[in-house]
């Protein structure tokens, strides 16, 4: 296990060299036939997205910001570390909103009508999101306080999930707004990341389960 774990931090310093602005000189020249996707599996590296893709969606998400995170913290690079963080933090946030809209979806399938104040799922904040599915799982205990209050803290920096998406340029040209970036220590990052994950995967699951019990129940 020792050995994996060492291999697995090599390959990560690894590609954690391999800067894009150097990488990107090693390219051949494009070609007018060039594409960026193929028609048929002409290649031995092929990805063939599943029609069954909402699991991996929303967890690629998380992943990916966890392997990204685990560069960070392998690297003493400024610049390395000040190139990542932003995509870390982007693909964790669409991580929680996917998976929160993912599991009010499903729990709605459960419920008998329409409630009136049921938040709309169009959105993108985070807090209102939250809202929704905490009435979902019925129960106020401290682990569900602390985690709508994560959920309330980024929220309150990126209602509108552009923190993570534009620099200062965009941001101030697009939004008319001033960047105000949080403070991240990445270590105390990569445990909420995996704590808040942790919860919502569980949420998720009970949402599965009860759907698919239901659906079950309906070809009785």
């Amino acid at each position: 296990m020792e050995a994996v774990k060492r291999q697995t931090k090599r390959d990560f310093m690894l590609l954690s060299m391999n800067d894009i602005n150097y990488t990107c000189l090693l390219m051949p020249p494009l070609s007018i036939t060039d594409t960026l996707f193929i028609k048929r599996e002409e290649t031995e590296n092929v990805i063939e997205h599943s029609t069954n893709d909402e699991i991996y969606t929303q967890n690629g998400y998380a992943s990916a910001a966890i392997t990204m995170l685990k560069l960070i913290m392998m690297s003493k690079d400024w610049l390395f570390r000040e190139s990542y963080i932003n995509p870390v933090m982007f693909c964790f946030r669409q991580y929680l909103e996917l998976s929160m809209k993912d599991s009010l979806v499903r729990f709605r399938f459960m419920r008998k009508k329409a409630n009136i104040d049921e938040v709309s799922l169009n959105g993108h904040d985070l807090y209102k999101l939250w809202g929704g599915l905490k009435k979902c799982i019925d129960t106020e205990d401290n682990t569900v306080k602390c985690i709508g209050s994560l959920v309330k803290e980024l929220n309150d920096i990126d209602k509108n999930g552009t923190l993570f998406r534009y620099n200062a340029f965009l941001t101030k040209n697009i939004c008319d707004e001033e960047r105000k970036m949080p403070l991240i220590d990445v270590d105390n990052l990569y445990i909420r990341i995996l704590q808040m994950y942790n919860f919502f995967e569980g949420v998720n699951e009970l949402a599965r389960n009860g759907q698919d019990e239901m659906t079950a129940n309906n070809y009785e």
